[in-house]
């Protein structure tokens, strides 16, 4: 008897999955058909447009000086993240069907934090703010239509130029001096979901500084313990693409 219930039981479940089954295979058609659609209209463009809006953290990747080894005043040079935010303009040239090249050319708005140990046992938090104009150019390969949307991923070159830089100070004994230009190497993954009059894209990116961004000066205290400094973002963002 126990046998026969499981076994009706087993009837009734898979009978239920398969009604359920022609109940939503109109619907994942329906959808997958729209995006086919919708992906038709955009392979025939050789380009298009959109606009980009993030959100970042960033924060350094610090190299030591030898005088780091010799200095009695400060014990501890360490990098603390700060909040920031991106605006962009995006376009694309379609390569073919699965890979585009593109820019996202934009200004980027960034904090970060030098913290520093003194033998006084006074923590300093240096908070170096940026206003950075970018310019990356990116490889970008999206896979074929998955269900309702598509995955990608792209890679590339990014320089920026900061105009908020402290390169010129003359009276800065309490600051670190950074330099206008940075090159960076940026890599992330997205996905595309496809509506009728845009796409949605939300995008994960990481972007590493490739130069040294100090600019070094012996004469400031906070400054000559530094033998370099990179820059590094995370950053999340929406792109709106038609």
């Amino acid at each position: 008897m126990k046998d026969y219930c499981s076994a009706s039981h087993a009837i009734k479940r898979n009978s239920f999955i398969i009604f359920m089954m022609f109940i939503l295979l109109p619907f994942l058609s329906e959808a997958q058909e729209r995006v086919a659609k919708n992906d038709s209209k955009f392979e025939k463009r050789k380009y298009h447009f959109g606009i980009q809006v993030g959100f970042n953290v960033a924060d350094f990747k610090i190299r030591h000086s030898e005088d780091f080894i010799y200095d009695d005043e400060i014990l501890t040079a360490l990098t603390k993240v700060g909040p920031g935010f991106n605006l962009a303009i995006l376009g694309s040239y379609h390569l073919s069907k699965n890979f585009e090249i593109r820019t996202v050319p934009g200004v980027s708005f960034a904090e970060r934090h030098l913290l520093y140990d003194t033998r006084s046992s006074q923590r300093v938090d240096k908070k170096i703010e940026s206003i950075t104009v970018e310019a990356p150019v990116h490889i970008k390969f999206k896979s074929d239509p998955i269900k309702d949307f598509k995955v990608y991923v792209f890679a590339g070159m990014k320089y920026g130029f900061d105009m908020a830089s402290n390169s010129k100070a003359r009276r800065a004994e309490d600051l670190v001096k950074l330099s206008k230009h940075d090159l960076a190497l940026d890599y992330g993954v997205g996905f595309e979901i496809h509506f009728p009059l845009f796409i949605l894209a939300p995008e994960f990116k990481v972007s590493n500084g490739l130069i040294n961004i100090h600019s070094a000066d012996p004469f400031l205290n906070y400054s000559n313990v530094l033998g370099g400094l990179r820059s590094r973002m995370f950053m999340f963002s929406l792109n709106f693409e038609g």
